[in-house]
Formats: C-alpha cells, sequence, structure tokens
C-alpha cells in the first residue's frame, strides 16, 4: 500500500486551487463541540429558510470550484444555491474547531478566504482553552466581535461579573437566538 492510497479516506479542500486534505475524523473532544454547535443552530433554525450543516457537505465559494471548503459547521440561508453536489455560494455563518493540524489553515488561509468572499460571521473555535473567537463582517473586513471562554466552577464566580466575561452571546445574523458557552464546551 503506498502513502498516496490512504488519500481516499481524507475529505479535501480547495482553496486558491491548492488541495488541502483533512483528517478523516475528529477526535471525540472536536466532534462533541461540532455536535452541540450543531444542536443550538439546528434547535433555533426549525421552520426557518437557513439550515444549518456539519462537515458533510461540500461549499463551493465560486463557480470554478477553486475555493471549495468543509467548514466544521455552516449556516446556509439560500435554498436556491443547493445543488446535488453540495452548495455553491457563500455561508451566512462559518465554525471552524481548531486541531494542530489545522490552526494555520483556520486562522489565517480560511480567515481571510472567508472574509473576501463576504461569510458574514467567522467562529474559530478553540477545544484546548475552551474558547470562540467571534469574527462578524464590517464594510469588507472582519471585526472581532468577542472572545468567550468557558471558565472552571472556581473562576466562574471571581470572573464573569467582575471581570467582564461573559457566559452568553448573540450572533450577528441571528439577534434573537443567545448561545451560553457552556452548552459548547
Amino acid at each position: 500500500m503506498s502513502p498516496t492510497d490512504n488519500l481516499n479516506e481524507f475529505k479535501e479542500e480547495i482553496i486558491d486551487g491548492k488541495v488541502y486534505y483533512m483528517s478523516p475524523s475528529a477526535n471525540p473532544r472536536h466532534g462533541r463541540i461540532i455536535g452541540n454547535i450543531y444542536f443550538i443552530f439546528k434547535s433555533y433554525l426549525k421552520g426557518k429558510t437557513c439550515e444549518v450543516f456539519t462537515d458533510t457537505i461540500d461549499v463551493f465559494l465560486n463557480e470554478e470550484g477553486t475555493d471549495k471548503v468543509i467548514p466544521d459547521v455552516s449556516v446556509l440561508c439560500d435554498p436556491d444555491k443547493f445543488t446535488d453536489k453540495g452548495y455553491n455560494g457563500v455561508p451566512s455563518l462559518i465554525v471552524e474547531v481548531i486541531s494542530p493540524t489545522s490552526i494555520k489553515r483556520d486562522r489565517e488561509t480560511k480567515f481571510h478566504k472567508y472574509e473576501a468572499y463576504g461569510v458574514g460571521e467567522y467562529w474559530i473555535v478553540d477545544p484546548l482553552n475552551k474558547s470562540i473567537e467571534q469574527f462578524v463582517l464590517y464594510e469588507g473586513k472582519y471585526k472581532l466581535n468577542g472572545v468567550y471562554t468557558q471558565l472552571d466552577e472556581a473562576e466562574k464566580e471571581r470572573l464573569y461579573e467582575k471581570q467582564g466575561f461573559v457566559k452568553q452571546f448573540k450572533t450577528s445574523i441571528f439577534s434573537e437566538l443567545t448561545i451560553d458557552i457552556d452548552e459548547i464546551f
């Protein structure tokens, strides 16, 4: 068996025409976080036009196919852009849960790509630090809207109100949706 025989097990993303191979499966912590975020959005979006997907759908950011991503979680709001191959358009919100093999791609390559295509909101979730960086598109550039961290029980009482830490936040695209950090981690 050659090393390339295993490539069939990997999902592939294409950014600027360059192929990036993704790990075939996430570790349990990574998977739980993705599942928790999916559940929050799935519950909220019930009966609404937008849909939420995990890394089960290919998102084609352009018609040429030179930018195809498979976000950990994406909120897709244009029903006309679904095809048998995936979603041809720009998601309203994307969540990437970083891992040791994806940090640079999620923080730099995808960050700039999502910003350039106009993804309205982008979260970078760090499982080890139990934090979410929420970026919101403002005049074509991402602005850090907030960093939300799950604190342990001893720190919660000491830091939440006294130091300005919050345990809930809202998305920019759904003003009625409040997300509790503890439900994600």
